[in-house]
């Protein structure tokens, strides 16, 4: 115990720790320098593929490789080590299996592993193993068979809210976040000691059990701070536990007035929604209430600086287990849609602690995520105006050539969105991160209610997407959403232009 111990106190010194929270604290400070990484092992010519643990068991390890390999030219794999909650696809069901698989409808949360519990001891947090499927584990069963191929193994961890794990988790309802009006929600909070810990202690369990057989490491949480989930989703502000309470008082945030803020920012939200303008209407409304309470944008800050302190951590945690293993960060797609949130995610700022960036450009299903989104901005922050009048000057200020709001749903986003949101990150790492776009093969959306029919995959989609992303300077690409969502034929275009992007013997 006393050399993990020792571990962990490194890795809370660690530089790439440092630099982010010494940025953080004292913002005016100049930018952190790149962090010495040590060598990291990163493939040529990257392809990686997402791919949920139910797969292996559904298809056999040996059929889900053989069609990633040889339709989609796959040489990573992107394995979920760790599942916030797995959906079977089924015939029939809302989202439909395509022509591969078998048919499920099973649901469930954890990790699909066996891991040792020392990793554990600084967390309350000590069974989440996944037994839906036997003895199956995911790293020990699937790694070996990929590298005998000449594939590589990436360890996928998403952590997204669940309710599902606060079910299957003893414990996990302890270290959720507090909304506004002092209740338990499904989403973690990355300030709780536990909940750090044990994010922590699934890093070290994968890297320090199997470090022979996990080639790599990305992570990803698809969360938001308060004022995004309340302005742009039309959700709860969160999170006011004790724990966020004595790190707001630590920055001379008053809780109280942060509270107050958000309480009437959610106010103004709900006139919204029932078409109650104030005298001045919303944006002036909203624009007021910001000066009145700073706190409502010093409490996002808190937020986002959380979560982003954490993902710095466990980039030190690996490279103090393994500096020469790559670890980076899958960035949700609502950071292409959101000029709120895409101010939070600073690319240049992300450079210093990530090997490797995965943002999320699925144009297809971008079209009817987008709408969406703008009309859900269309019943807050922009409800003096509707999305047809205010479109013009989103795509202006986001740097966006794409449909009019009405065809939205039914085009989707073009290959240039992809070729716009690779080039922009490409500019911000400066060449110190890999860039691996997330290439939409089949990510299904279900989102608008509208009359238009919802944009759907072609081949020809996968390969103009794929050519936009590697013509504006990608280093790789990781064909999503997942394996087990793609229709052969789309998995097969990516392969088929893969090959004439990356000849065999450039690989």
């Amino acid at each position: 115990m006393s050399s993990i111990l020792d571990r962990r106190a490194f890795i809370r010194l660690c530089s790439a720790c440092a630099a982010f929270l010494s940025q953080a604290a004292h913002p005016q400070a100049k930018p952190a320098a790149p962090v010495s990484r040590g060598p990291v092992k990163n493939r040529k010519n990257f392809v990686g593929i997402q791919t949920r643990s139910y797969a292996w068991v559904d298809e056999g390890i040996d059929q889900v490789l053989d069609n990633m390999q040889q339709k989609g030219d796959v040489n990573t794999v992107w394995a979920y080590t760790f599942g916030y909650a797995e959906t079977h696809l089924k015939k029939g069901g809302p989202i439909m299996l395509p022509d591969h698989g078998i048919s499920g409808d099973s649901v469930t949360g954890g990790v699909y592993y066996d891991y040792d519990a020392k990793y554990f001891g600084n967390t309350t947090l000590k069974e989440f193993r996944v037994h839906d499927y036997g003895k199956f584990n995911v790293i020990a069963d699937v790694a070996p068979k990929a590298k005998a191929r000449g594939m590589d193994f990436f360890a996928w961890e998403l952590n997204n809210s669940s309710p599902t794990l606060l079910r299957t988790i003893p414990g996990f309802s302890e270290i959720t976040e507090i909304d506004l009006y002092g209740r338990k929600t499904a989403g973690p909070c990355f300030n709780h000691p536990n909940y750090r810990a044990w994010l922590t202690g699934k890093v070290e369990s994968v890297l320090s059990g199997y470090s022979s057989l996990v080639d790599g490491y990305a992570w990803g949480s698809e969360r938001m701070g308060p004022f995004e989930n309340v302005m742009g989703r039309g959700g709860n502000a969160t999170c006011f536990c004790e724990f966020c309470r004595a790190k707001a008082r630590e920055r001379g945030i008053s809780v109280d007035r942060a509270q107050a803020g958000y309480h009437e920012l959610v106010q103004l939200y709900h006139a919204a929604a029932q078409d109650q303008r104030p005298v001045d209407g919303y944006f002036v409304s909203f624009w007021r209430l910001l000066l009145r309470y700073p706190e409502i944008l010093s409490w996002e800050t808190l937020w986002t600086d959380s979560f982003q302190e954490v993902q710095a951590e466990l980039y030190g945690t690996c490279k103090g287990i393994a500096p020469e293993k790559p670890f980076g960060f899958h960035i949700m797609e609502s950071m292409t849609f959101s000029p709120f949130y895409r101010a939070e995610e600073d690319y240049v700022k992300r450079r210093n602690f990530a090997d490797f960036l995965k943002p999320a450009t699925y144009n297809n299903a971008g079209g009817p995520r987008l709408a969406a989104y703008l009309g859900q901005l269309g019943h807050s922050v922009f409800h003096d105006a509707e999305p047809k009048d205010f479109i013009d000057f989103y795509y202006k200020i986001m740097d966006y050539k794409e449909a009019p709001y009405d065809e939205l749903s039914a085009t989707g986003l073009s290959a240039d969105y992809v070729a716009r949101e690779t080039r922009r990150a490409v500019t911000g790492v400066a060449g110190q991160v890999k860039i691996y776009p997330g290439i939409d093969i089949d990510v299904p959306t279900l989102i608008s209610t509208g009359k238009n029919q919802e944009k759907r995959t072609s081949p020809d989609d996968v390969r103009r997407s794929i050519r936009a992303a590697i013509g504006a300077g990608a280093d790789g690409v990781v064909l999503s959403r997942d394996y087990v969502e793609m229709w052969l034929a789309n998995l097969s275009a990516a392969g088929e232009t893969l090959r004439e992007l990356y000849p065999p013997q450039a690989t």
